[in-house]
């Protein structure tokens, strides 16, 4: 394989208890539950929580990588990410979140030079 592609892998697994899993992405190993409307203990973080922060944790190391490559002040980046689906809204395949807000708040660089960021990580 070729140092152009990256291969990322996580597994899943049931736990035992009705609604929830056990999930291992390298050597770490963390719990996650179905959510409480859907009958699960909704105790540990739900696959929606953890899809979402996966997208915010993109988002913070990827801003961080920019501000380095263009040797902008980025002292702090703090994403928030909110997503709203129709539990009742009956899609064939696929879970559909009708509105995703982000909302980027960055310490260090200009506004310009946060909206070039922002941008930059949007075209990504």
């Amino acid at each position: 394989m070729s140092d152009r592609f990256t291969t990322t892998s996580a597994h899943s697994y049931t736990s035992g208890t009705r609604g929830r899993c056990i999930t291992s992405a390298r050597h770490n190993h963390f719990v996650v539950d179905d959510a409480d409307y859907s009958g699960g203990p909704n105790e540990a973080i739900t696959a929606a929580e953890a899809f979402l922060s996966g997208i915010t944790a993109c988002a913070v190391l990827m801003l961080e990588r920019l501000a380095r490559e263009k040797e902008l002040p980025l002292s702090r980046s703090d994403v928030t990410i909110e997503a709203s689906r129709d539990r009742q809204a009956v899609h064939e395949v696929h879970s559909v979140y009708d509105r995703v807000r982000m909302r980027f708040d960055l310490t260090g660089p200009s506004d310009a030079q946060a909206r070039e960021l922002v941008a930059e990580y949007q075209r990504r």
